[in-house]
């Protein structure tokens, strides 16, 4: 019995439930007017609310407590100070900083995932428990009711031997059933004491994750200013065509429009098709056919035209985000077409890295693109990259395999990436073009795409 009495003492206190007053007298007009299924549909909804606030509060405290130190600060930028200034150096370290970024993403999604499936676990169990709340407040009240008025004993008095021997049956009666019930209670309480556990520990893995990835960016940040720096001259040259970049993609009625546009009328865009072109002519006197051979000629962080050729980079390309993928090459654009890339959801802020080796002959917003990056990978073939939010890469630039090229739009991760799995998250469109006409990108991925585009 007092198992019993300790578990519906626990859901008092887990439910904040008071031993309801005892009356004999008629029921309230509310009582009235209300059914028990909509009294029961207001608690749930009252709990699912409670919850939800709960978990926001919770999500806010993490977001809040990701704050470099000024010591952590003063040594990222030590670090990347020291680093020699030599483009092979700086290219090197954003590789492999972007690779550290990417893997921190993937297991940070990975996290918020279990995250957001034990948080629901936790809404339902407080949900069913809120539903459960007569029932089970009866339950307490008749253990509170039992152990502070035991049956009298028997030697007392006849008349209270009368009673007592009621009471026995009535007990009989009810105590089977006050068990179940209590049984029923005290394994939901473990259940939740159980999730609260696991999310906890979640909540602390997600902290730590959160916090290597805010050093990661820090680092990315430092090392793409240095990078500008080093390439100061030619971003002044830059500058003043960026007017013209602007008047063009005003112009340009077709994304083809504005490739051809660019590459005719900009510069640093015509300067990047005629180091692709002679690069072309240099890979013809190549021999680099074997993976192993062509695996070991993208790790040259310091060459400045393509490894290889990009019609023998198949097999070999990395998806430039991690994420979900919606919509692959030729499926139904809900316009009575079919899509000339593929669309995936991205974490809020998730990196974007360059594919391919390139040239950058277009890095700014056009139409209903949002802002878009085109590499010239040459031999006829761009990369288009859509919906970013920043851009690193700029105009004229050669950029390697994996180097990061932007960002994707941040968000607060507590309003999208837990709570709200149905809100729209970042979309990246990835679109592989061959003399103007778009491809399928497919056989260039290193595995084949599936739901998750970061298997």
């Amino acid at each position: 019995m007092l198992i019993l009495v300790g578990a519906a003492s626990a859901y008092a206190q887990q439910t904040n439930i008071t031993e309801p007053p005892i009356t004999d007298g008629a029921k309230t007009a509310r009582e009235i007017q209300q059914s028990e299924d909509e009294q029961k549909a207001a608690r749930a909804l009252e709990a699912r609310l409670k919850a939800r606030k709960e978990q926001e509060a919770t999500l806010t405290r993490i977001e809040a407590s990701i704050e470099m130190s000024k010591e952590k600060q003063s040594q990222l930028v030590k670090e990347v100070e020291q680093l020699r200034s030599d483009r092979e150096t700086i290219q090197s370290d954003l590789i492999a900083t972007a690779e550290r970024i990417k893997e921190l993403e993937s297991s940070l999604s990975d996290r918020e995932t279990r995250l957001k499936i034990l948080f629901a676990d936790q809404t339902a169990l407080r949900v069913s428990l809120a539903e459960q709340r007569d029932s089970l407040s009866q339950v307490l009240a008749a253990l509170q009711r039992i152990g502070r008025n035991p049956p009298p004993a028997l030697v007392i008095r006849p008349n209270e031997a009368l009673n007592a021997v009621r009471s026995a049956i009535l007990l009989s009666t009810l105590v089977p059933e006050i068990r179940i019930e209590a049984q029923s209670l005290a394994a939901q309480l473990d259940e939740l004491v159980r999730l609260h556990t696991k999310i906890e520990t979640e909540k602390t893995g997600l902290q730590s994750g959160l916090q290597k990835l805010a050093e990661e960016q820090k680092r990315l940040d430092l090392l793409v200013a240095k990078k500008k720096n080093q390439e100061a001259e030619s971003k002044r040259a830059a500058i003043d065509e960026e007017k013209k970049t602007i008047e063009l993609a005003a112009r340009a009625r077709t994304l083809q429009d504005l490739i051809n546009g660019m590459e005719q009328e900009i510069e640093a865009a015509r300067l990047a098709v005629s180091e692709a072109k002679e690069a072309e002519r240099r890979s013809l006197e190549q021999k680099i056919e074997s993976k192993k051979q062509k695996i070991a000629a993208l790790k040259d962080a310091a060459r400045l035209s393509p490894a290889i050729p990009f019609d023998k980079m198949k097999g070999l390309l990395r998806l430039p985000a991690r994420g979900a993928l919606l919509k692959d090459f030729g499926s139904n654009d809900g316009f009575g077409g079919q899509t000339k890339g593929l669309s995936i959801a991205t974490r809020a802020g998730a990196q974007v890295t360059s594919p391919a080796d390139g040239w950058i002959v277009y890095a700014g917003p056009f139409r209903s693109f949002g802002k878009l990056l085109i590499i010239n990978t040459g031999d006829g073939y761009h990369v288009v990259l859509a919906g970013l939010d920043d851009v690193f890469a700029e105009v004229g630039s050669f950029v390697l395999t994996n180097e990061p090229v932007g960002t994707m739009q941040q968000a607060r991760l507590a309003s999208t990436d837990l709570l709200d799995a149905g809100m729209s998250k970042p979309v990246l469109y990835i679109e592989l073009r061959k003399d103007g006409v778009a491809i399928n990108p497919a056989p260039w991925w290193t595995v084949a795409l599936k739901e998750k585009a970061d298997g």
